[in-house]
């Protein structure tokens, strides 16, 4: 750089500085525009908008449960956490929790309250034991057995309502009676008409209606969960309804019995069938 280009680069800074020196010092007798307060209170409103949501402090309270020699104690501790929630979101999460949680355990104390109550069948101790048929007459049905209960106690009046509980679901062998196939007897009872409202309403009520159509050497089978036993009639009678012989037990054969009420759709009589299990 010459000697006169040094010259007037020095004196273009002085010239600068004095610019900038002057200026700087008048400063305050510039007017400056006028902004009124509504634009302001316009441009803060505006900014919050961009203004991201100050995170809140949420407490929460930690139980801490320690076991002592099978005494509980509870120690309390308030910690602070801090995280960025919307108090309506809160609230309607709230609203469903705490109902479904309420609901879930109104049923779980119902289940533990509300025992299964008994069905008629386990009232009276009545199990279906076994199932009939008499292929001849078309008839099929469960043979329900009653407990010793009452005949064992001689409740006699018991007994008949037991009984009568049994019919309403198919047929009925008597307490005393022996197994299928084995030896001794096994007695089963059954309408022949409904004697009873219930009766009517069952699907049992005349299941031994046809019975006095049976002819001796046609067969009665008796099923287990064994296999089927066979038993072939020998004989028919019509006897009072006082004739209590006809349960008597014996030990020597393998016989069944039937009882239905005769004449049909009358209790006056019963009709009594003797079968023998077929070798």
């Amino acid at each position: 750089m010459n000697k006169h280009k040094q010259t007037a680069t020095v004196m273009a800074l002085i010239a600068l500085c004095a610019s900038f020196a002057f200026w700087t010092h008048h400063l305050d007798w510039v007017p400056l525009p006028h902004i009124s307060q509504q634009a302001v209170d316009v441009f803060d409103g505006i900014m919050k908008k961009f203004k991201a949501p100050e995170p809140e402090l949420v407490s929460v309270l930690e139980i801490e449960v320690e076991t002592l020699g099978g005494h509980f104690t509870t120690q309390s501790v308030e910690a602070k956490i801090t995280a960025s929630v919307i108090s309506s979101s809160v609230a309607v999460i709230e609203d469903i929790i705490e109902p479904a949680v309420e609901v879930a355990l109104e049923e779980v104390v119902e289940e533990e309250v509300q025992a299964a109550a008994p069905t008629e069948l386990e009232q009276w101790e009545l199990k279906r034991a076994w199932s009939i048929a008499v292929p001849a007459l078309g008839i099929r049905a469960p043979v329900m057995l009653p407990s010793l209960k009452y005949w064992s106690s001689q409740a006699w009046a018991l007994m008949e309502e037991q009984m009568q509980v049994g019919l309403n679901h198919g047929t009925v062998a008597y307490p005393h009676s022996a197994g299928p196939g084995g030896n001794g007897s096994l007695i089963i009872a059954g309408h022949s008409s409904p004697p009873t409202v219930s009766a009517e309403k069952s699907n049992y009520g005349d299941i031994f209606a046809r019975l006095p159509e049976i002819e001796v050497g046609q067969d009665i089978t008796v099923t287990t969960n064994a296999a089927p036993v066979t038993y072939r009639v020998e004989e028919k009678m019509i006897v009072s309804p006082n004739v209590t012989s006809i349960l008597e037990q014996q030990t020597d054969d393998s016989i069944l019995k039937l009882i239905t009420c005769y004449p049909v759709g009358t209790t006056t009589s019963r009709m009594i069938i003797i079968a023998k299990k077929v070798e």
